[in-house]
């Protein structure tokens, strides 16, 4: 099987919704249209979430690394392509590519997806007839790397947050793309990230209170990166981890 037989893409317009002060697409809003084709494109597969939970199992996102050469313009078309790419046994990975009208890749992403047993909460192994349908020998749109993230103990920047109902996913527990919002809030006032590595480690739901933390960090072409922490303020459980990249002007 080939990337191009295995490959869907969707056309968007970029909404006012979507877009920041500058009129541009947000990392969010990004993130919320990765997950929409996803879903979409498993549904055509026939393995996406409703598929799985008629056998007590469910799709959970394990780790999202977006990066972002530009963000499409507000009412900007734009396609997104995805396709399922392999995987090591207990992960499925999925790529994304973000083009723009004139054919640019204007961004990439590598998504990495744990199936999980309802009634336990714990992972399970990909069935084979999933692995089976990514393509062979082609190369990920962003290198497969272990995760190296850091923990926060004395936080530059901190903000609060009540889950909401609004919050929630079809597994009823926090959208993903909420923690990419409450981990971006910690960024300095008019900053903007145009990548992010995120992990996510365990489950919020309803009511509980969130705590977003960062610390800045320098890299080595001496800019300014950002690390995050999203806990559980009653047990200070890590719910999720990230690194993100500021926007160079």
């Amino acid at each position: 099987m080939t990337e191009s037989n295995i490959t869907y893409q969707e056309k968007f317009k970029i909404r006012a919704s979507e877009i920041d002060f500058n009129q541009k697409a947000t990392l969010p809003s990004i993130c919320n249209l990765l997950q929409e084709i996803a879903g979409n494109h498993a549904q055509e597969l026939h393995f996406d979430i409703t598929d799985l939970q008629e056998n007590k199992m469910t799709w959970v996102l394990h780790r999202l690394v977006v990066k972002m050469d530009r963000f499409p313009e507000w009412r900007e078309p734009i396609t997104v392509e995805t396709w399922p790419s392999s995987g090591d046994g207990l992960r499925a990975y999925r790529d994304f590519r973000i083009i723009d009208e004139e054919n640019n890749v204007i961004g990439k992403s590598l998504s990495y997806w744990l199936i999980l047993n309802i009634k336990n909460r714990r992972p399970m192994r990909i069935p084979k007839t999933i692995l089976e349908m990514a393509p062979k020998n082609v190369d990920h749109v962003l290198p497969i790397q272990d995760a190296h993230f850091s923990e926060i103990n004395n936080p530059e920047a901190v903000n609060t947050f009540n889950v909401r109902k609004t919050d929630l996913d079809l597994n009823r527990h926090v959208n993903n793309v909420r923690y990419v919002e409450w981990a971006l809030s910690c960024l300095p006032d008019q900053s903007k990230a145009d990548s992010i590595d995120i992990k996510f480690m365990s489950e919020s739901v309803l009511g509980d209170m969130v705590v977003a933390e960062s610390n800045s960090t320098n890299n080595q072409d001496k800019n300014t990166d950002y690390i995050h922490q999203i806990k559980r303020q009653s047990d200070q459980k890590v719910l999720a981890l990230a690194k993100t990249k500021l926007m160079q002007s």
